[in-house]
């Protein structure tokens, strides 16, 4: 009688699953944090637009005279701009080219929405039972969602970074400029 000897199952460690969670939940965390602070960028300069905007019209005689369309051309362009970079930061990610980033065996992550939103509910509940009885793939799509969130956190608190030096550096010169024209007047 030949007797075979069994694997021990490889298992995620409690210690390695609560580094995960906890990695991913700060990750999330920071993500809503940059969220808030381009939303709160982007209603900042658009509530100065539409302050701007009457005043300029209705004393237009005036700034044209004293040439104060230079430092309201650059606030101006400096809230345009900024507006526009905290958009593309609150812009969601196109969902339709998730599943084109799958592993050689054809496998996606069960875990990331973007990937098995268009699945019929069958086709889904029959992979997730396929997958989530290899450790190897819960270990592999857990590190491939952690990797993806980090990159999107890094795209937006890259913008977000790009979004605050334009806007300090365009209200500096707004600034400046118009010391500089009612010196010069």
């Amino acid at each position: 009688m030949i007797v075979q000897e069994r694997k021990p199952k490889k298992k995620l460690s409690k210690d390695i699953i609560n580094i995960i969670r906890t990695t991913q939940r700060n990750n999330i965390e920071l993500t809503h944090i940059a969220d808030n602070k381009a939303n709160v960028l982007l209603s900042l300069n658009a509530l100065m637009v539409t302050f701007l905007l009457p005043l300029v019209v209705a004393n237009s005689t005036v700034i044209l005279e004293k040439m104060l369309y230079v430092p309201l051309g650059t606030l101006s362009l400096t809230c345009f701009v900024t507006i526009y970079i905290c958009t593309i930061v609150l812009k969601p990610s196109n969902l339709k080219n998730f599943r084109d980033n799958d592993n050689q065996e054809g496998q996606f992550s069960p875990f990331f929405f973007g990937n098995y939103y268009k699945m019929k509910p069958q086709e889904f509940f029959d992979y997730i039972k396929d997958t989530a009885t290899k450790p190897d793939n819960i270990r592999g799509h857990l590190a491939e969602d952690l990797f993806y969130i980090g990159r999107r956190l890094a795209f937006k608190m890259n913008y977000i970074r790009w979004a605050f030096n334009i806007f300090i550096v365009g209200l500096f010169l707004s600034l400046l400029s118009t010391t500089m024209v009612l010196w010069v007047l």
